[in-house]
């Protein structure tokens, strides 16, 4: 019943091309070992970190979903980190 911030870091987001939401590709940048992408999620600007190559292209959608049990809840007014049960 109060508003929150969802949170999630750029390495707990999965490709998922059965279940996942779409995400509009901005930018790929393969760094090595990992592949960063920029992207439009639910119209916020977010970036992820896979450690698979991600054969996209700008323009075009990947699908992705937040690990639920890796998210982050935080109190809209006071920034105050909230618990909640997924955690194992």
């Amino acid at each position: 019943g109060q508003p929150i911030i969802y949170g999630i870091r750029p390495e707990h987001f999965i490709l998922d091309d059965a279940n996942g939401l779409p995400a509009e590709v901005a930018v790929v940048e393969p760094t090595g070992s990992e592949t960063q992408v920029f992207a439009k999620f639910g119209g916020a600007d977010v970036v992820g970190v896979f450690r698979e190559r991600v054969d996209a292209q700008p323009g075009q959608q990947i699908r992705v979903t937040p690990d639920p049990r890796l998210v982050h809840l935080f109190d809209e007014q006071t920034g105050k980190r909230l618990s909640f049960g997924l955690r194992p």
